[in-house]
């Protein structure tokens, strides 16, 4: 079997309630949903934080390359005792198990899983393993796209969902003959297309942040430097129900700082305006660094060339971050916020 069938659905690694609320009805199909296109993909990424840990995980699956639904998983950890572990495996299709419109995927001993409310992950690889468990109790999906965005030139589309958000999360961590208790919160994310996303992205970035009285703003979308890039904002009550949903008219680059790691510019004070609710004005402050993977860091040489005949320099970067939005009276702050780039080449 051809080395692409196991090696092609890394390419896309790093672009990582209750039963009734997690329906058609609420922009749900967050579930397994597969296609027969060529360009099919879907990713679910979960995240975890608390005081002195950070973790990413990622499971997909696509029809990218020869073959169809080739799926694999990845691990960022950042930890006391692991310090910055990153880690990668790729699947084909008889290592996956998945049921069409059912949430949950098996990728050889790594699983992702629902049960009403909960939602929980199972890694194991050679030197770690880590089980975890979120309680999405009351929250609703929230459809960051607005369910499908139509990607015209391709005759397809894109839909990106935040499953579940700032939900509490306990975990086991085993690594080198110990175990760690893992407690804090998290929440979890999903993307869906059936155009390849380097074709009309060069980078992607997610915000997710909390205010004191539990309110909530997302915003989430893709840059590029030959297609109109999209980008929207989704503001919550404390209950999760949407008050204000609206395309981001401007980004302004207030302050920007090179990345060492990545060698990226990126914009550490920004400022937004929406298209609809023009007198709103959205300021986001990235304040900390929560973490930074090269992609091409824990992969073989094969792999590494596969993924330079698309993408020339593929970096995650995560940064704990600050939100302020005004719409002429009414204010809100959020200063417990979990801002995330994906980079893919540079513009």
């Amino acid at each position: 079997m051809s080395i692409c069938k196991y090696i092609i659905p890394l390419l896309f690694i790093f672009l990582s309630g209750m039963q009734d609320l997690h329906s058609e009805k609420n922009a749900g199909r967050i579930y397994f949903n597969p296609e027969s296109r060529e360009g099919y993909f879907q990713g679910w990424n979960f995240y975890f934080k608390n005081n002195d840990t950070t973790i990413f995980v990622t499971f997909l699956v696509s029809n990218l390359g020869p073959g169809s639904l080739n799926n694999g998983i990845s691990l960022y950890i950042n930890h006391p005792k692991t310090g910055k572990y990153y880690r990668t495996k790729e699947y084909a299709d008889f290592d996956l198990e998945a049921t069409a419109k059912k949430f949950g995927q098996r990728s050889g001993e790594n699983r992702m899983s629902q049960d009403g409310s909960k939602y929980m992950i199972e890694m194991k690889l050679e030197d770690l393993e880590l089980d975890m468990k979120w309680d999405a109790k009351n929250k609703n999906i929230i459809p960051i796209s607005g369910g499908n965005y139509p990607l015209k030139k391709w005759k397809g589309f894109l839909r990106a969902d935040i499953g579940f958000a700032s939900s509490p999360a306990i975990g086991e961590l085993r690594f080198k003959g110990e175990k760690f208790t893992l407690v804090g919160d998290g929440g979890m994310e999903h993307l869906n297309t059936n155009v390849e996303v380097y074709k009309f992205s060069n980078s992607w970035e997610i915000l997710r942040a909390i205010a004191p009285d539990k309110s909530s703003i997302y915003f989430g979308g893709f840059n590029s430097s030959k297609y109109e890039p999209f980008k929207r904002i989704i503001l919550t009550d404390p209950a999760q129900n949407i008050i204000l949903e609206d395309d981001v008219a401007t980004t302004k680059a207030i302050k920007s700082v090179k990345n060492s790691f990545s060698g990226y510019t990126l914009p550490v004070i920004q400022e937004l305006t929406l298209k609809k609710n023009k007198e709103c004005k959205i300021t986001i402050e990235d304040n900390k660094n929560l973490g930074e993977i090269s992609i091409l860091s824990n992969i073989s040489a094969v792999l590494k060339f596969f993924i330079r005949l698309f993408f020339a320099k593929p970096y995650q970067i995560h940064f704990q971050s600050k939100v302020t939005m005004n719409c002429g009276e009414k204010k809100w702050e959020f200063n417990k916020g979990l801002h995330s780039y994906y980079l893919i080449n540079p513009e």
